[in-house]
């Protein structure tokens, strides 16, 4: 469990300062009022993104110690789960004219920068697992 809150915290970390960054981003070039008109706003996407993120790691970890030979399997589940529930609170967006563009690449770019570290906890969780294996 402590090894999960140690990856909750690292994601928090990440998720403050790249959220930090991307409303610097957003204030200097004057794209913040184009956030009046999107499906989402900026901080709600980071919110979900972390919480999906969240459920992965406790999942990974959890699933890590008991299960490791099962690990990927764990892993392209959650993120088959994750994919669906983005694609459901992204849809309406989908669906819309090129004129919403601005939201769809923020949102792919969140998600994208989560995905990664959902890769990164993976395949940490997975190397101390073949690495304990070995002793």
């Amino acid at each position: 469990m402590s090894k999960a809150l140690a990856f909750i915290g690292q994601l928090a970390i990440l998720a403050l300062v790249s959220f930090g960054l991307h409303f610097l981003l957003q204030s200097i070039t004057k794209h913040l009022p184009l956030w009046d008109t999107a499906y989402m706003q900026l901080w709600q996407i980071y919110a979900l993104q972390f919480l999906l993120s969240a459920l992965l790691i406790f999942a990974v970890v959890g699933i890590g110690k008991s299960m490791p030979q099962n690990l990927g399997f764990i892993f392209l589940g959650f993120l088959t789960l994750k994919l669906v529930i983005n694609y459901f609170a992204i849809s309406s967006a989908l669906k819309t004219s090129a004129a919403d563009d601005f939201f769809k690449y923020n949102f792919l770019a969140v998600f994208f920068l989560f995905m990664i570290f959902d890769v990164y906890v993976t395949y940490r969780v997975l190397n101390q697992s073949h690495s304990s294996e070995n002793k």
